[in-house]
Formats: C-alpha cells, sequence, structure tokens
C-alpha cells in the first residue's frame, strides 16, 4: 500500500509557513504499515494541482491532499480532484447547518463562498471537522487511487486526522489487524551508534517494524507491530524491545512517545521519597528548574546555589578548578551543599576554563559533576563538551538528570556513546 501526501497552498511554497502537517501524516502511515514514497507542495493553482495528480495517480494507491478546502478563491483542492474522478461536489448537511447556526449565534451574514467549505465529494465519505467548517473527503475508486482530503489549518487537520481518519484507514486497509507502537528512548548515546549496535535486529526484524530518531538531547526507537489483537501486537513489541536492551540498555531511561528524562527523574524522587540540594556553577540553578517543572511535589527540591555561594567554605587554592583537583572539590561541594540543606541527595556542577575550539564559537569546556547521597554513594563524573557555551549548557543540564536517574536507580555510569 503506497500513499502520496500532497500539501496544497502558495503560502506554503513561498515559506510563509512551515508545512507540519505531511510529517505528522507520514509517522501515522508508517505506523499503520502505508508508506509514502512521495510527498509535494503545490500552489493553489488549479492547472498545477491537476498536473500533480496526474503524477500521483500513476504510482501511488492513496492519495491525501491538505489544504485548500476553504471558501477563498484559490481554494481548489475540492474542485479539481472532483473534476479529476469525475465526481460532482454535494454538501453535507450536517456541516451547513453547523456553519448557518454559528452565523446566526454571532449575527452576521453568511457570505455565499463559505458555502463552498461544506462540500464533499459524491459517492464518498464526508469527514467531521470538529474545529472549523471545512469538511473532508474520502473517496474510494475502483479503478484508479482512492483520494482523502484534509483542511490544511493543523488545529483542524490533526484532530480530524486523530479521530476520523485513522480508524477509517485502519478498518479499510489493515483487513481486520491491530496496530500497537512502542518508543523506547535513550541517553547517552548517538542515533549513528545505537543503530550500529541494533542494526542486524533491525534488518531481520519485520513484525514489528523499528525506526530511530534522534532527538536534541536523546535517541527514540519506535516499534510498530501489527497483529490479529491488541494484547498479541503489545507482546511483540515487548519481546522486541527485550532484545533491543540486551544490546543498548545501558543507555535506556523509559518507554512512551511524550516521556522525557525530567520525568522520570521526578517520578523515582518522588517514588523513593528523595529530596535533593544542587549547586550549579556551570548550570546557574538550569537543572533545578528543569526538574521542577516535572515534579509534583515542591518540598523535593531542598533548595540551591547557583553560583559561587556554596564555594565560602573553600580555601582559594580549592576554587582554582583543573584536572588535578576536580573530582575532590565537586565532591566536597556536593557533599556541602547537601549537608547546609538537609537534603537527602547532594549535586554538583562546575567547569574548568573553557578553551577556544577555532570552530565558529565552539567551545571546549570539562564540566565535572558530583552526586552524594545519605547511603553514602558517591559518583563523580566529568564530561566534555565542544559546541557553543549555551548547547554545552543544555547538554549538562540532561547529564546531570541522568546521573540522578541512575544513583536513583542503582545503575553504574556508562562513557557516553
Amino acid at each position: 500500500m503506497k500513499a502520496e501526501i500532497i500539501s496544497v497552498g502558495t503560502e506554503l511554497l513561498l515559506g510563509q509557513i512551515t508545512d507540519t502537517n505531511r510529517p505528522y501524516i507520514a509517522r501515522a502511515l508508517h505506523d499503520m504499515g502505508i508508506e509514502s514514497y512521495h510527498q509535494s507542495i503545490v500552489g493553489g493553482n488549479a492547472a498545477d494541482i491537476l498536473t500533480t495528480l496526474r503524477l500521483a495517480a500513476h504510482r501511488s494507491d492513496l492519495i491525501i491532499l491538505i489544504g485548500g478546502l476553504g471558501p477563498a478563491v484559490d481554494d481548489l483542492t475540492k474542485q479539481v480532484v472532483s473534476q479529476f474522478i469525475n465526481s460532482s461536489l454535494i454538501p453535507d448537511t450536517e456541516a451547513l447547518r453547523k456553519l448557518k447556526k454559528w452565523h446566526d449565534a454571532v449575527d452576521v451574514e453568511m457570505a455565499d463562498n463559505n458555502y463552498r467549505q461544506v462540500l464533499f465529494l459524491e459517492q464518498g465519505k464526508p469527514l467531521k471537522n470538529d474545529f472549523g467548517f471545512a469538511v473532508g473527503s474520502f473517496y474510494q475508486s475502483n479503478d484508479g487511487p482512492d483520494f482523502l482530503l484534509m483542511p490544511g489549518p493543523p488545529w483542524e487537520m490533526v484532530p480530524m486526522f486523530d479521530h476520523y481518519v485513522v480508524p477509517l484507514l485502519e478498518r479499510q486497509y489493515l483487513h481486520g489487524q491491530v496496530l500497537n507502537s512502542l518508543v523506547m528512548r535513550y541517553f547517552g548515546i548517538g542515533e549513528s551508534r545505537l543503530s550500529q549496535l541494533i542494526s542486524d535486529l533491525m534488518i531481520s526484524q519485520t513484525n514489528p517494524t523499528m525506526t530511530t530518531d534522534a532527538k536534541k538531547h536523546e535517541v527514540t526507537i519506535r516499534l510498530t507491530s501489527k497483529a490479529s489483537s491488541e494484547a498479541i501486537a503489545e507482546n511483540l513489541n515487548q519481546k522486541a524491545a527485550a532484545k533491543i536492551n540486551t544490546l543498548v540498555g545501558d543507555y535506556f531511561y523509559g518507554y512512551g512517545a511524550h516521556n522525557s528524562l525530567e520525568k522520570v527523574v521526578a517520578n523515582l524522587l518522588e517514588e523513593n521519597q528523595q529530596t535533593i540540594a544542587m549547586t550549579e556553577v556551570f548550570t546557574r540553578g538550569l537543572v533545578q528548574s528543569t526538574l521542577q517543572n516535572a515534579l509534583s511535589q515542591t518540598e523535593t527540591l531542598a533548595g540551591g546555589f547557583n553560583g559561587m555561594s556554596a564555594l565560602l567554605d573553600l580555601t582559594d587554592d580549592e576554587i582554582e578548578l583543573s584536572g588535578d583537583n576536580g573530582a575532590q572539590l565537586v565532591s566536597r561541594l556536593a557533599q556541602l551543599t547537601q549537608q547546609r540543606l538537609g537534603a537527602d541527595i547532594g549535586l554538583a556542577i562546575l567547569a574548568e576554563t573553557p578553551e577556544s575550539n577555532g570552530q565558529h564559537d565552539y567551545v571546549n569546556e570539562k564540566v565535572w559533576f558530583g552526586l552524594v547521597s545519605h547511603q553514602e554513594r558517591l559518583l563523580v563524573t566529568p564530561q566534555s563538551f565542544a559546541k557553543d557555551h549555551q548547547d554545552n549548557v543544555e547538554d549538562a543540564i540532561f547529564v546531570a538528570l541522568d546521573l540522578i536517574r541512575r544513583h536513583l536507580s542503582q545503575q553504574n555510569l556508562v562513557d557516553r556513546a
């Protein structure tokens, strides 16, 4: 099953609007086992839309058009498609009633061109728009590709796609099969290294499928299985996940498309009823603020210091941070932080003097992380960063969060890969 996604809108061609619809739909189609080998953007011109449709009809089984369903002069998508498939456009009575009711409620006379929004392809299925007036269409052909038309505004398209289109496509094309997706999250390893380590699995594994995705601070693996029931599909994903984590489990921190490292750390702190205090000379309070946004219990954060104030008990010689005394200094600072604020865990983050590496604004910065706890467990690790300073700080925030996670999960430290 091959689908083609076409976004319609001159504003997209001119770069005035970023097209988020096509990637959103492509990801969802892939999860359903429907591949999208061709995607394009076309302006609101009838001849250009028609040319694009002719090309798509020769190579795709399902043609998805987004945008051009509104009342404007250049909203021509459904008109061109109806011409292409030799079908009429008819009004959806429910959508027309909604449109008239809204105009009555705001006491505004309805312009004639608004009527165009409630039209859909005859012998097709109208698709409800919960957040707008432009009706979608799903049309099945006996001797050509099927057509799916949806509105362009993402706040209209996404709910329509999620609530009405996905179930429709599953019924139509999956033939009773159920899909289940599982997202696995990894920190401390790059996509290239992770893909290399699981390459044999990715090649041999067909159900579930495996895809990797590099985020700014982490890598995810999405497993998508297909089976006759939800339970069987879920079990297939769990078995594949176990195989993956025998290879890269040292970097795995959690499941879920909407999960995050800070959420996992916050949950661990609260589940274990642990409080934490920090001194962030390098990150200037950003670890605390990142974690605070994920916590439901404010008392979990015992407080902290964003600069040199927590160093006041140290001698001038000790403040001169270098590779020789970095471990000792960050350890002592973590202990002082824990003791002064009466926390279960003390965390300290210090950096040596940065050095330019000669590439744009990039700087080499060696950062020391130290963590101590009432269980007398001490974790100290140096990490080197080599981007611009702000990116280095952002990376350090997540290294610190992972250090806390590893302590609470009783996992050993590992080198970044």
